[in-house]
């Protein structure tokens, strides 16, 4: 490396020089060399910021089409998950097949089992077959049913109450004193729901039903008491004697 001075020299001295070495040729093309190599050439620097711009540009079309097949997707789930809930309410259906449906369209797995097993529940009480598993009393098997049949309901299993004794001993609503009479009942948040499960109903059943209701009704004054009838399949004419009686009726 040369001395202080010597650059300081030859400094000045290339800058005195400099516009006489540019009036030659060669000098100037070694000049444009060691230049271009220092910096780029403004061509090339639009060029580069063309390329980033293509990128950009391609890059926003590639995520536009992400979000396009992304909407896709959540339409086509939502018209099937539209599809499970309408065959839900068809009665001829095929238990197994729906589970396979069911479980396609659910992503947690266990939320999904809970489901699976309210609905064999719910299956049993309106199909008669209350036989229990091992371990399982018909409080939990009513429990999981209902809390499928009633539109997801949360029911406990101490909550039911099942075929309870009342005694109409001052002819409330039956004229035969002492009338004695077996429900079922949900028992929560101080109201009762009195629940009864028909295979076949006929419109003497509703006629029964309504006057147990009654009674309970008549015998709490200070709860809420509600009537539920569950019958699959139930005529047009027990469906109006259930709306006359203000009983609910599932079917």
């Amino acid at each position: 490396m040369l001395p202080e001075p010597d650059f300081t020299q030859i400094h000045n001295y290339l800058i005195k020089t400099l516009p006489e070495l540019l009036r030659q040729p060669e000098i100037i093309t070694i000049i444009e060399d060691i230049v271009a190599q220092q910096f780029v050439k403004h061509d090339e620097f639009t060029q580069v910021l063309n390329e980033i711009k293509l990128l950009r540009e391609d890059m926003q079309r590639r995520f536009e089409q992400v979000d396009q097949r992304l909407e896709q997707v959540d339409r086509r789930f939502e018209q099937q998950q539209q599809e499970m809930n309408r065959r839900f309410d068809e009665q001829h259906r095929d238990t197994l097949d729906l589970k396979r449906r069911v479980i396609k369209m659910e992503s947690n797995m266990e939320v999904m089992a809970d489901k699976m097993t309210k609905f064999d529940a719910w299956l049993n009480i309106i199909a008669g077959n209350i036989g229990t598993e091992k371990g399982q009393n018909l409080e939990e098997l009513f429990a999981l049913g209902l809390s499928y049949g009633l539109k997801n309901r949360e029911i406990l299993p101490e909550t039911i109450q099942l075929q309870q004794e009342f005694m109409d001993k001052d002819c409330l609503v039956y004229s035969k004193k002492w009338k004695s009479i077996e429900v079922d009942i949900i028992a929560e948040n101080g109201k009762l729901t009195i629940f009864e499960v028909k295979a076949t109903a006929v419109e003497t059943d509703i006629d029964t039903f309504a006057k147990k209701v009654e009674l309970i009704q008549r015998q709490n004054p200070d709860k809420q008491v509600q009537g539920i009838l569950i019958s699959p399949g139930a005529k047009d004419k027990i469906k109006e004697c259930c709306a006359e009686y203000e009983i609910e009726l599932i079917d």
